[in-house]
């Protein structure tokens, strides 16, 4: 009976959460069109947010498919102003947008001599046809032109770093302030007083105590705000280069792998007597520990996984939780990717179908020409150790008919030469590979073993792996 009640507060209390967060959240519309130029490259758009601004782990807020003549519409919910960007191909809007507002936009053709590549984007511009001279977006890009015109006035006293500019940014930003309070948006004056802290922040060379009191000490600690974040983690970049370089903090890590310890730690900054700072900071460290040779990736693993739970504020918590995801991909000794991909007659094939061999997958894109002048090596690769190694290759082109035909032009790339053991297949979701393989760029290589599970990490390319193909011929 107990139990029964208490499983009927648990679902009230869910309920009246769910209930609560659709009373605050509003839905945004964002409707318009893409330039015709974008019909070639992608079949949809999409709608992103940071889930927070250490991990920048991208969320998903909307998606939709364009019609034949690029014509979209996006809806979503949200609680508060909200930083956010649009991606179709590999083109990136940036803005803001309202609870309960409708935007109908125009996303303008990438500059011309914009250089397509896999892992960075292309920032393009974006027109709004029913803004108004008090909406956000309108507002920011007025603020924008203002503050541009003050840096080309000032650049040289700027450039020269002279104690009076000080000063000068100081009377500068109250009247900017002054100007924009008017419109009473929250998000607006947050643009503008962290756009002038970053300013602050390049111009100091040693005095980060002045620029600690002014703008973090005592102030509230915004987490989840796209402006705060984008001048913490300039700010704290020297802090969190001079604790990851530190001999003790390499041993701390690597050694004793608790959270707590590393915490105490970096109590020794003054910049970091808040434990919400220097959790931040903490989580901000091993977001980087992960890429140098020093750390120990299971370590920083470790203590990701208490920062999870040890984490004092939600949205610490939560960037834990992120890092954790994003930085466990493709580790060695852990299971690859379970992401099918199709292969050359559309049939739907998972790496795990080839469970009992090892693996040398390979991402390219028939563009790449490294890509090409490698894959033309693992025929004879193929010859001497096929009998133990699979060797696939995973394309990430745009469409299977591009991929189709640049095989059937180049012989030496033949799947039917070739015999058993070399694979071709093709990935329609690039997004997919860059989070689940972490694929930033092509060609990319790896190493399977028989049991699935990640043996190289990136592995050699085909023109320096045989050493290691050689091992596992010896190998029973």
């Amino acid at each position: 009976m107990f139990r029964k009640f208490l499983l009927a507060i648990v679902i009230a209390c869910l309920q009246l959460a769910v209930c609560s967060w659709q009373c605050f959240a509003q839905q945004v519309t964002i409707k318009g069109k893409v330039d015709t130029a974008y019909l070639s490259e992608a079949g949809s758009i999409y709608t992103y947010t940071y889930d927070d601004h250490i991990s920048y782990r991208e969320k998903e807020l909307a998606a939709c498919t364009l019609d034949v003549q690029g014509n979209f519409k996006l809806n979503f919910s949200i609680q508060k102003s909200t930083f956010i960007f649009l991606a179709v191909s590999n083109a990136k809007v940036e803005m803001a947008v309202e609870p309960g507002k409708e935007y109908i936009v125009v996303v303008l053709a990438k500059d011309s001599n914009a250089v397509n590549t896999l892992s960075s984007t292309n920032p393009v511009e974006l027109e709004f046809n029913n803004s108004d001279k008090n909406e956000l977006n309108f507002l920011i890009a007025d603020f924008t032109e203002r503050y541009e015109m003050m840096l080309d006035d000032y650049k040289g006293n700027i450039a020269r770093k002279e104690p009076a500019i000080f000063k000068k940014i100081d009377t500068l930003e109250t009247l900017f302030k002054k100007k924009y309070s008017t419109y009473n948006n929250p998000y607006l004056n947050n643009h503008v007083h962290y756009t002038f802290a970053l300013l602050e922040d390049n111009v100091t060379l040693e005095n980060k105590e002045r620029l600690y009191k002014k703008h973090i000490e005592g102030k509230p600690i915004l987490l989840n705000d796209h402006n705060y974040m984008t001048f913490f983690n300039q700010f704290y970049s020297v802090t969190t280069d001079y604790f990851m370089d530190h001999p003790k903090m390499i041993g701390e890590l690597n050694t004793k792998q608790t959270f707590s310890s590393l915490m105490e730690f970096l109590k020794q900054s003054k910049l970091l007597a808040n434990d919400t700072l220097r959790e931040t900071v903490l989580l901000k460290c091993l977001s980087q520990y992960f890429r140098y040779p020093d750390y120990k990736a299971s370590a920083v693993l470790s203590v990701l996984d208490q920062a999870v739970t040890q984490c004092k504020a939600a949205e610490n918590r939560r960037a834990a939780e992120n890092l954790k995801k994003k930085l466990s991909v493709m580790v060695v000794g852990k299971p690859a990717p379970a992401l099918t991909f199709l292969d050359m007659e559309g049939k739907t094939v998972s790496l795990a179908d080839y469970k009992g061999k090892y693996i040398y997958l390979n991402f390219w894109a028939t563009w790449c020409a490294s890509c090409i002048q490698n894959m033309t090596l693992i025929p004879e690769l193929k010859k001497t150790y096929g009998g133990k190694v699979v060797f696939i290759s995973v394309s990430v082109d745009k469409k299977q008919e591009e991929v189709k035909n640049f095989i059937k032009k180049n012989p030496k790339l033949s799947p039917e030469k070739n015999g058993p053991g070399r694979i071709y297949l093709f990935s329609d979701n690039y997004k997919k590979v860059k989070e689940e393989f972490n694929v930033l760029t092509v060609p990319a290589y790896y190493m399977i073993d028989p049991k699935g599970n990640v043996l190289h990490s990136p592995a050699a390319n085909p023109a320096d792996i045989e050493p290691e193909l050689q091992k596992i011929k010896q190998r029973k």
